[in-house]
């Protein structure tokens, strides 16, 4: 059976081992801000439904959304947009999912609350097991990140479908599918990161035998040793001497041959 491994020697930053650190500290603040976006964008469903962001997003990002009336008590108020869009019409459709109706939205929010709560805790144990040196202490990071990672680049294709064209939810589309694809590179160190630990953890270090193996390959001898190849000078000096155009051919040292070649 093949055994694939990876092989990272540093992060983008600094030392794989510092880096892991990195990552770690970052996942744990970048999740939980987007639990409480998450949670916030779930309150305001169950409380609002559509009325409150979606409806207004929808019809913005169908170039719908110039102008509004507003009657209260008699009065007649005319509301006109300004041409930026809100959070909840752009970051909000990746952070509240404000790219689906109420209920598919809902479902969507519980999901992702629950992912990004497991996340925080498995960056937690990331962490842990780093100063631990524990290897098996990073697998639930590992596998919690795949599936939030596949999630996200599914959320980036319906912010692209969805977006009617609209300028504002497409830059958003391009920094969240960025945002994915920075996260299946930490991914990765941390799943290079894993496999070191456990190397050495088992009494196999990786670094250092690739080290060995590339001086065994890349080395020169010191010092100059006996050889019997066919190009040691002593070789050559005897073995070219035998076969000398003056002492092998008969033009060189025949003076009967030569003779005879003027008649």
């Amino acid at each position: 059976m093949a055994k694939v491994e990876v092989q990272v020697r540093s992060c983008f930053c600094c030392g794989l081992s510092l880096g892991t650190i990195f990552i770690a500290i970052y996942a744990l603040l970048l999740y939980s801000l987007l639990s409480g976006l998450a949670l916030w964008g779930l309150s305001d469903t169950a409380n609002y439904g559509d009325t409150s962001h979606y409806n207004s997003c929808e019809a913005e990002a169908q170039g719908l959304k110039d102008h509004k009336i507003r009657f209260h008590e008699g009065t007649t108020t005319l509301v006109i947009e300004d041409s930026t869009t809100s959070y909840h019409c752009s970051w909000g459709l990746y952070t509240e999912e404000m790219k689906f109706s109420k209920s598919p939205r809902y479902s969507l929010l519980l999901f992702n609350i629950c992912l990004y709560v497991l996340l925080v805790i498995a960056s937690v144990i990331l962490l842990i097991g780093l100063l631990v040196y524990s290897e098996w202490l990073l697998i639930p990071w590992i596998l919690l990140m795949v599936v939030d990672i596949i999630r996200g680049i599914i959320s980036v294709i319906f912010i692209f479908v969805l977006s009617y064209g609209n300028l504002a939810r497409i830059a958003t589309g391009i920094f969240f599918l960025g945002l994915q694809l920075f996260h299946i590179s930490i991914l990765i160190i941390i799943i290079a990161k894993f496999q070191r630990m456990h190397n050495r953890n088992t009494g196999y270090d990786d670094a250092d035998a690739a080290d060995k193996q590339y001086d065994q390959r890349g080395g020169y001898p010191t010092a100059t040793l006996p050889s019997n190849l066919a190009y040691s000078p002593q070789l050559r000096r005897d073995g070219y001497g035998d076969y000398s155009p003056t002492q092998k051919d008969p033009r060189y040292y025949d003076q009967g041959y030569r003779s005879m070649q003027r008649y």
